[in-house]
């Protein structure tokens, strides 16, 4: 899970999980009115993902191929 408070977002090059060639990574975004509470920003998002709020749909996903 990542979280942003801005319309950008990077996923840092350590949190990539180890792929082969052809694997596919499939990302999502998920926007909220609430601010996410916690230490990182994995327990942000994880926090309104858990969280009785209301959410907008998921968003298509975004599939990149290794």
């Amino acid at each position: 899970m990542g979280y942003s408070t801005t319309n950008k977002w990077t996923l840092a090059a350590a949190d990539v999980p180890a792929s082969e060639t052809g694997d596919k990574l499939y990302f999502y975004v998920q926007a909220y009115e609430n601010l996410g509470v916690g230490a990182t920003d994995v327990e942000k998002a994880q926090y309104l993902h858990d969280g009785d709020f209301l959410g907008s749909a998921w968003s298509k996903s975004i599939t990149l191929t290794v």
